[in-house]
């Protein structure tokens, strides 16, 4: 017997930390993508204040002349209810306005994040005072929930935040209600009714705060996997798997927008076309992943020399193109030449050995009034007279 209760206890004591450990993976990681997402929703939260302290200001303005100008008292008890709500709604005006300011000048800011979390609680907060402002105007005529009713709705619907947080400011707020709503109310069980139907409001908005977060969250991050997925298929459709650079499709894609711009501002553009000398015999005597080293390496060192507006894309096989935007043909010799020498100093070490490279280069101008390739047939002149003229050189064709 002593046995048995020993083998439950430990089968039980397993079960219990075998689940405590699910718990706390599950709360870890809930943790983590709570954290991915929260800049992501402060800044639609932020957007929804701006439409929510717009739709404030109206209602506030039209209250106020309302009971300024259109409602007319019978007793001492409405005139001053009457003040007391324009009061309120004077204050919430200055209010909005004070926070539209903040929002404005923290725009202005180069990392606005700190100040939108703090406008944002400002916020809540300025909710939660409105809708308590209001319940204590009624007052002394009848308990009035509703304006807690629309604060538990503001607070769950458009400031979303994490599930922790919304229970804390739900709790908060209830036990304010719970307190200001008993100060007038003398009826004991209309009273009873009305911390009942504010705890629902609460129970209910908890629950809609949480499943609006998970729902906004859950569209953040499937929509974070389809951008993921597109760039993945934008870097199969559009680079080199090997060098990194951008394919021959995705650089007559560019070159395209250059003929535009060509024709647009009048300007010169050079293209050059780089091949590796004797890059066959350099396969055949250190093998393939040699000359993918050096590919690559041929690749990084041309693109660090090039400005940021040209465009080198890989060719095909050992040749690599590039694009010289505004630049005519002379300069884009002296680009080539410089290329050259950089890549002749160039020891690619592969394994122990230290292989060195050359380049043959042709140069010609692009012509914006004419096809890509009658330019491109230049240069491929230009690259074959360099070839025959010993490699290793630059040569260009007008």
């Amino acid at each position: 017997m002593k046995n048995q209760n020993t083998k439950f206890t430990n089968k039980f004591i397993r079960f219990v930390c075998k689940n405590l450990l699910k718990i706390n993976h599950f709360l870890t990681e809930e943790k983590k993508l709570n954290k991915s997402v929260e800049e992501d929703i402060l800044n639609r939260n932020i957007q929804r204040i701006k439409w929510l302290q717009f739709s404030a200001i109206i209602i506030n303005i039209v209250l106020i002349f309302s009971f300024t100008y259109l409602f007319y008292p019978t007793s001492n008890m409405e005139e001053k209810w009457r003040i007391g709500v324009i009061i309120v709604h004077l204050v919430s005006a200055v209010a909005v306005v004070v926070m539209t300011t903040l929002l404005i000048i923290n725009n202005k800011k180069a990392n606005p994040i700190l100040g939108i979390k703090i406008i944002q609680n400002i916020f809540l907060v300025y909710v939660v005072t409105f809708g308590f402002a209001i319940i204590l105007v009624d007052l002394p005529r009848t308990a009035n929930i509703v304006p807690f009713l629309i604060v538990c709705m503001v607070m769950g619907v458009f400031v979303l935040k994490k599930p922790i947080h919304v229970i804390i400011q739900y709790l908060i707020s209830y036990a304010l209600f719970f307190f200001i709503i008993g100060l007038n109310e003398k009826n004991a069980m209309a009273l009873i009714t009305n911390r009942v139907n504010g705890f629902v409001f609460v129970i209910i908005g908890i629950f809609m705060a949480i499943i609006l977060w998970h729902s906004e969250r859950n569209n953040i991050l499937q929509k974070r996997k389809i951008q993921e997925q597109q760039k993945k298929l934008e870097s199969v459709a559009y680079y080199d798997d090997l060098t990194g650079l951008i394919n021959r499709r995705k650089w007559i894609e560019l070159l395209n927008e250059e003929f535009e711009r060509m024709k647009r501002y009048n300007h010169k553009s050079s293209i050059l076309l780089l091949d590796i000398d004797n890059f066959k015999a350099i396969n055949d005597q250190y093998g393939h992943p040699a000359g993918d080293r050096i590919l690559q390496e041929i690749a990084t060192l041309v693109k660090n020399e090039l400005r940021s507006c040209d465009r080198i894309g890989r060719w095909g096989g050992e040749e690599f193109i590039v694009l010289l935007v505004e630049t005519p043909i002379k300069k884009g010799i002296d680009v080539g030449e410089k290329l050259r020498n950089e890549i002749e100093k160039l020891s690619v070490r592969f394994e122990s050995n230290l292989i060195k490279v050359t380049l043959s280069i042709g140069v010609s101008s692009l012509d914006c009034e004419k096809e890509f390739f009658s330019s491109y047939k230049k240069a491929d002149q230009a690259l074959y007279l360099a070839k025959n003229n010993g490699r290793n050189r630059v040569e260009f064709c007008q």
